[in-house]
């Protein structure tokens, strides 16, 4: 069965702390000032990713998103000409009622997209996790998954956690493992490579992208029509801010591979590639655990150092 929540707008309750407040928000109801500040925070965020952009995940969130169910927690910092945001956690709300919210694992992405200020994200995250606590949400813990334990997020979290006295508890994952596409051999003929990086020519480049990425057996876009409009969407918007390119690669005049980056020039990634690969890589696999942190602060850490693991 799954409950449904009404999230209630703004205002910060118990969970304000020497100018530190937090409020859940559905994802249409965010303004463009708020849209603004969290595009100005990703590139100080402890995980700085495209997947983590405003323009990714609000899309993810209209067109694959449960409208009803995803909701963003803003966690805002005193500044000196007003309030500054500090942190947005994506969460997915389904279920939670008396057990645990969960980062939402954002479609087409590599998983959760939680975007924190490096300079305090520890603060950010026991800010977000005290408005939980005092939330008629009733919400009893906040999971993380897919989390690196050696990464920055992973010790925030154990920090905010240790400060106000809640327990963590980690689960550990199996391995995912990423394997490379195989390196098919070329067709006689000359070879061309194209990077799309004018806005009004990407659309044309995505369109390349998308009949190529058809041809391989595997699910592809187009069998999605939901996921294909979130992609079209996100390449736009990316391009218009000329964080958006598209790699093809001709053979005698004829699209053989494509590649979609994200990202502004020299820091982007690939977010989808088709067709020949040209290249290949050792598969990758990545350790990582499920992280539960207790909203209540009925439980005080054994040491001043670190909360309290256990290992499921």
């Amino acid at each position: 069965m799954t409950t449904t929540f009404s999230v209630i707008q703004g205002g910060a309750g118990a969970a304000a702390r020497g100018g530190w407040r937090a409020e859940l928000r559905r994802p249409r109801d965010l303004d463009d000032a708020t849209v603004a500040a969290w595009r100005d925070l990703v590139p100080r965020s402890v995980e700085p990713s495209a997947f983590a952009e405003p323009d990714f995940v609000l899309t993810m969130a209209q067109h694959l998103g449960d409208g009803a169910e995803i909701a963003m927690l803003l966690v805002w910092r005193p500044g000196r000409d007003g309030p500054v945001l500090a942190g947005v956690l994506p969460l997915h709300l389904a279920g939670a009622l008396g057990r645990v919210a969960r980062l939402w694992p954002v479609p087409l992405a590599d998983g959760a997209a939680p975007v924190l200020d490096a300079a305090h994200a520890a603060a950010a995250l026991r800010t977000a996790l005290d408005h939980l606590d005092a939330s008629p949400l009733r919400v009893a813990g906040l999971a993380v998954p897919d989390l690196e334990t050696g990464g920055a997020l992973a010790a925030a979290l154990g920090e905010a956690a240790a400060q106000g006295g809640r327990r963590l508890s980690l689960r550990r994952q199996h391995a995912a493992t990423v394997a490379a596409e195989p390196n098919l051999a070329l067709p006689r003929g000359r070879t061309s490579l194209e990077r799309v990086r004018d806005p009004h020519r990407i659309r044309d480049a995505v369109e390349h992208f998308l009949v190529l990425e058809a041809r391989r057996p595997a699910d592809c876009l187009l069998d999605a029509p939901d996921a294909m409009t979130a992609f079209r969407v996100v390449t736009r918007l990316f391009a218009a801010r000329r964080q958006c390119c598209v790699d093809l690669v001709r053979r005698d005049g004829v699209v053989v591979a494509a590649a979609v980056h994200l990202g502004s020039e020299g820091h982007d990634r690939v977010w989808r590639q088709a067709g020949l690969a040209l290249a290949t890589a050792a598969p990758a696999r990545r350790e990582t655990v499920e992280a539960t942190v207790a909203v209540g602060r009925g439980w005080r850490p054994a040491g001043p150092e670190a909360a309290r693991r256990e290992r499921a």
